[in-house]
């Protein structure tokens, strides 16, 4: 007589991340590459930054900057209900392409690591319209999904986090990212930024259970960060997570 198997039950999801995996119904992922859109993006970045203080009055950097237009830079618009709520740009940083925020910022830290062959994904210029924050308190999960997608496409060793001291905590509590370097200043800017990096391998599947909003499909991945000198990519992108399983 055969024993039959207990059948493994899929992890229960919070209350949270079933609105999460609902609204992404409503979302939907348009890489910037035209110079019109890329100006759109500045606007909202200048709107950002200054409502938030994270550029002081006396900001003397750039809103978009040469790294926009680097080939290993992916610079993203989140449209909810096909308007523009928010913004994020991943760079892939190498050890034969060390460009990137981070890589400026911190290269006496980065530097030895890209010199053990460690890569990481990097994302910066976060930014999220002030009229819309209130509305859709979703935004920093549905932007940050960006950066998740981002470390498992190119299997970085870390997905990195440049942010304010008093940002570091979120980082740390949605990631397990660790502090990596103190605050710094950030130039042009007139704030000072800290340097945290999530281990991906490590933390990769705990975030998928407790956050599997965070997941996604391998087409999906491979349109958002597909080099667009190799061939035609789509600009728009609609999030899979849902159609992934519940599982890691």
């Amino acid at each position: 007589m055969a024993v039959s198997q207990p059948v493994a039950k899929a992890p229960s999801i919070s209350n949270f991340a079933r609105h999460m995996l609902e609204f992404l119904d409503r979302v939907e992922y348009r890489r910037v590459i035209h110079a019109e859109d890329l100006e759109e993006i500045g606007r909202l970045r200048y709107r950002s930054y200054m409502t938030r203080n994270v550029m002081d009055d006396n900001f003397l950097g750039t809103i978009i900057d040469d790294v926009d237009r680097d080939h290993q830079a992916y610079v993203y618009g989140v449209y909810v209900d096909n308007i523009l709520v928010s913004t994020l740009r991943v760079h892939h940083i190498t050890a034969d392409h060390r460009i990137g925020t981070s890589a400026k910022l911190f290269p006496d830290i980065l530097g030895p690591m890209l010199d053990n062959n460690m890569s990481f994904v990097d994302p910066t210029r976060f930014a999220a319209d002030p009229a819309y924050l209130a509305e859709f308190p979703a935004i920093p999960y549905l932007t940050l999904r960006i950066a998740a997608m981002a470390s498992e496409y190119f299997n970085a060793s870390f997905c990195l986090a440049a942010v304010k001291p008093e940002h570091m905590a979120f980082y740390k509590r949605i990631f397990g990212s660790q502090m990596l370097a103190d605050p710094r200043d950030h130039e042009g800017y007139g704030i000072q930024v800290g340097l945290g990096a999530a281990a991906v391998s490590s933390i990769r599947d705990a975030v998928a259970v407790r956050f599997p909003f965070f997941k996604s499909q391998l087409h999906e991945r491979r349109n958002m960060f597909a080099d667009m000198r190799i061939g035609n990519v789509p600009l728009t992108i609609f999030p899979t997570a849902k159609y992934t399983g519940l599982g890691v």
